[in-house]
């Protein structure tokens, strides 16, 4: 047993969340610019971009369980959890870096095969980071009320740091030359990001570890290990797992983060193409994304606390359904602003703000959910596994750059998107497939993932109950 918490300070809870500042940095460039890049920029086929992308999505269906099942059982004089986070480190910024920065002269085939061994490696390093970092939530706190707030700052800083370096691109980076009068198309942009961001993440994740480090002994230690024996790993596995609630969480986020990655990955080319905005008029856009943030980390917290968490995430969820596409339904229908108009920039910004707090605050709202399912599945099999449990939600979030960048590159082969494309000369009925394929396939996943939301089913009651549990079993001899 670990010794009784201390209070959880303001400036813990800052500090723990600030680590998802990487994960951020790595989840924006994976879900809006990577696929755009090695396609638009280097040349690679759509079709190829994705497929590399989901593939490296497929090993992370490996790689995250397992991280979170041997987090669980680590023993060391820094806990569970933070030999992994401090570990990850400089590896994942020194991997982010060579993504941007593939040889010269690569053949399609060749390109491909990096592209895929870079997502890979990128991947694997940040899971030793964010599933860690992820578990320690629960751990931190077992309040109903304060793990959203923990997880809130988790997404406040994530997004904050995905939307910084959004805006360093759009802002300063992606600079029209006479070689690229988009700037959108300008190879070297790309490569001076890969060089902040990956000093961004290096720090953000070792600052962030140091910051709880003091936390500690104040930790859940792990079992005394027990010989290997594989059979029993996974009956624990499937044990774990096997919770109800748990299944429809995780095929919710499942589907929820592919709706949310589909439209993450056509979010360039929707404004690019679609809304014809030129860098800076993007860099508007990103920088209300920046109250986003703000709004969900308060509105979850006071949603949550007036009505029970599956319920406040359901009311989000249908109003992302019918709040997202909205834009894109009503030019389609020709009841939007055309692209001259000066009514146009400022409607995609507000409309952009409450979208992305509508999503954020869903995600912070279902993480909370599956932190307080540590709780019931302990009270069933007598383990304590956060981080396995929360291994799913870090991959959900990676479904949004694998899964969902890879329909996203079906989607513009299927309508035969032309690469290398400049803004204005696209055929208009290629870009309107683009709107009508999009819109629905986007809210189609939101609705399935709404579907299996319904079937949670720990409540407010059945937490509290759950401690009072856990508390008269840890006072017995």
């Amino acid at each position: 047993m670990a010794e009784p918490r201390p209070h959880l300070t303001q400036a813990t809870k800052l500090l723990y969340g600030f680590g998802s500042v990487a994960f951020g940095a790595k989840d924006n460039a994976f879900s809006y610019f990577l696929l755009f890049y090695y396609t638009q920029v280097l040349g690679l086929s759509p079709g190829l971009g994705g497929l590399a992308l989901f593939l490296a999505l497929v090993f992370d269906a490996i790689s995250d369980p397992l991280v979170g099942y041997v987090s669980d059982r680590w023993r060391s004089r820094w806990g569970r959890r933070h030999p992994f986070m401090y570990f990850s480190a400089l590896p994942v910024a020194i991997g982010f870096f060579f993504l941007w920065n593939p040889p010269a002269a690569l053949s399609e085939q060749g390109l491909f095969v990096y592209l895929l061994s870079l997502a890979i490696l990128v991947r694997t390093l940040i899971t030793l980071y964010e599933i860690p970092s992820s578990a320690l939530g629960p751990e931190l706190s077992g309040d109903y009320d304060q793990r959203t707030s923990l997880f809130g700052y988790r997404y406040l800083f994530g997004w904050w740091g995905g939307l910084s370096m959004a805006a360093l691109m759009y802002g300063w980076l992606l600079q029209s030359t006479a070689e690229y009068p988009n700037g959108q198309l300008n190879p070297g942009g790309y490569h001076t990001y890969g060089i902040v961001a990956a000093v961004v993440m290096c720090l953000a994740i070792l600052i962030s570890a140091r910051g709880t480090h003091a936390y500690i002994p104040y930790l859940r230690r792990p079992e005394a290990p027990k010989p290997f024996d594989a059979r029993r790993i996974v009956r624990e596995i499937r044990e774990t797992l096997s919770n109800r609630s748990y299944l429809m969480l995780f095929v919710a986020g499942l589907f929820f983060a592919v709706a949310v990655g589909v439209s993450a990955s056509l979010n360039l080319y929707f404004n690019t193409y679609f809304w014809e905005l030129q860098p800076r008029q993007i860099f508007g856009i990103v920088l209300m994304q920046f109250f986003s943030a703000l709004i969900a980390l308060i509105a979850s917290r006071r949603v949550s606390e007036r009505w029970d968490k599956r319920q406040s995430a359901l009311g989000l969820m249908v109003a992302g359904i019918l709040f997202g596409p909205l834009p894109v339904v009503l030019r389609l229908l020709q009841l939007f602003p055309g692209n001259e108009s000066p009514y146009l920039l400022p409607i995609l910004m507000a409309h952009g703000m409450i979208e992305v707090a509508i999503v954020v605050a869903v995600s912070i709202i279902l993480t909370s959910m599956v932190a307080d399912l540590v709780e019931t599945i302990e009270i069933t099999t007598g383990r304590r596994e956060e981080g396995l449990l929360l291994a799913t939600r870090t991959f959900s979030q990676k479904v949004v750059a694998g899964a969902g960048t890879f329909i996203a590159g079906l989607v513009l082969t299927a309508i035969r998107f032309p690469a290398d494309a400049q803004p204005g000369e696209v055929d208009p009925g290629t870009v309107a497939q683009l709107g009508l394929a999009a819109a629905p396939l986007v809210s189609g996943f939101f609705f399935i993932g709404f579907l299996f939301v319904r079937g949670y089913s720990v409540s407010r009651e059945d937490h509290e109950r759950n401690l009072t549990t856990l508390a008269g079993r840890a006072r017995e001899p």
